[in-house]
């Protein structure tokens, strides 16, 4: 697990991120853009926060009905507080993959075994994959009535490989869950190869703890297979964590005023943002994220108010979940010892 004071620096450098961004994205017009951002309705500007935060909700009632799965005593404000914490350590990291290492690690001081927790991990990637697909083929669908986002071939590709990505990703995991010897062939493959090129030394070890994972593994999704009402509702949860996340572009804009585009086609361009992004690996996107934004939306809003909705619209999708996450995940360890006090003193 990640120390807290090394979680303190990253924490230190996201704010010191924020603040350069809002330097380079200031200093070419910075009086229009400060007199633009003077103006924000604060009531807005809290809806579009809490939007997000609800989104993380919905990830954390799907852990919650995944994790019940193992452990029956299992809290739900447990659950909400990691994927409000997995923000941080998947914000810090390239296209998030350090997310779901830091998320069985949580887990697992919940009173979830690795195996277990490294199971539900799996599981929710997989519902999360599904979701994504659906999400981004319903802007796609959408953009074919409101011709919103124009089809130039920066963003015809960027969004055919995000498909293609996705699906074989989405391929993969399906070979994984539904042929148990494929599973077993790669696993095995894998871990062999890394131990000829040095990275795994003690084989024997790390092939015991690969046994056992892909037994809790196959038995997790064997029960997520056998009840298809949980699939669906688990998938459905995904879909409106994604849903309310994309419609927090919304908010954001009434926050300054920006009503002339609607909801609909707000939710099709931070969509279409989100898949052209996801393809430049960065810490967060950064950079990324800010370019296909001012991309999508160039020819809809005037220069002043597009770097003022932009920099508003990424403080709130990104950033502030990164602060608190980095905040929970200082103070989770305080939690856990208040809560081993109260019991022993009960």
């Amino acid at each position: 697990m990640m120390e807290k004071h090394k979680i303190k620096i990253y924490l230190i450098f996201v704010i010191v991120l924020f603040v350069f961004v809002l330097y380079f994205s200031l200093k070419d017009n910075y009086m229009e853009i400060i007199h633009t951002l003077s103006r924000v309705n604060i009531f807005y500007l809290i809806l579009g926060i809490l939007f997000v935060f609800v989104s993380k909700y919905f990830i954390g009632l799907a852990t919650y009905y995944l994790a019940r799965k193992e452990r029956k005593d299992c809290k739900l404000s447990k659950m909400v507080q990691i994927s409000l914490i997995y923000p941080f350590f998947a914000g810090i990291t390239p296209s998030a993959v350090g997310g779901e290492s830091f998320e069985i690690f949580y887990l697992k001081q919940t009173g979830i075994s690795y195996g277990k927790a490294s199971n539900i991990s799996v599981q929710k990637f997989i519902l999360y994959q599904i979701s994504l697909i659906i999400i981004n083929f319903i802007a796609v669908i959408l953009n074919l009535f409101t011709d919103i986002v124009p089809n130039t071939s920066l963003v015809g590709s960027s969004v055919t490989l995000n498909f293609i990505v996705n699906l074989v990703i989405l391929g993969f995991c399906f070979l994984l869950v539904y042929n148990k010897s494929f599973n077993n062939f790669i696993m095995k493959k894998g871990l062999l190869f890394l131990n000829k090129i040095k990275i795994v030394k003690d084989l024997d070890s790390v092939q015991k703890k690969l046994d056992s994972f892909l037994d809790n593994f196959n038995e997790g999704v064997d029960q997520l297979k056998k009840d298809k009402k949980l699939f669906v509702n688990l998938v459905i949860l995904n879909i409106l964590s994604l849903a309310f996340l994309m419609l927090a572009a919304w908010p954001v804009a009434l926050a300054l005023n920006i009503n002339h585009i609607s909801v609909i086609n707000l939710f099709i361009l931070s969509t279409y943002a989100r898949m052209m992004c996801l393809l430049i690996i960065t810490p967060g996107n950064s950079g990324a994220a800010e370019y296909c934004f001012l991309y999508l939306f160039a020819n809809l809003i005037l220069e002043g108010e597009i770097m003022a909705y932009m920099l508003i619209w990424r403080f709130v999708t990104y950033y502030i979940p990164l602060i608190v996450g980095g905040i929970l995940a200082i103070a989770w360890g305080k939690g856990e010892k208040n809560e081993k006090i109260n019991s022993s003193e009960s």
